[in-house]
């Protein structure tokens, strides 16, 4: 490792998003509470307008992680399953 943190796929989208010369990270320091109130709000309007597809694949996603750790703790194969 070279001391550097990883970076999540956050920090790859928000790259992707903001403009070239504009260190978002820096801001964000310098302004903590004002980063806090955006991101809020990105949260609630994006929740406003794609609340239920974003709780349907959370819902998806959280369905299939407790399946699959449910077949790992019973020693199941997923092969073996009738439906799989």
């Amino acid at each position: 490792m070279d001391g550097e943190p990883r970076k999540s796929l956050a920090d790859d989208v928000l790259d992707e998003l903001m403009p070239e010369g504009l260190d978002w990270r820096d801001k964000v320091v310098a302004y903590p509470l004002t980063a806090l109130v955006l991101s809020g709000l990105g949260g609630f309007v994006l929740g406003r307008r794609h609340g239920s597809a974003i709780l349907e694949a959370l819902s998806n996603f959280a369905a299939t992680e407790v399946d699959r750790n449910i077949s790992s703790i019973l020693g199941a194969d997923r092969s073996e399953r009738p439906d799989g």
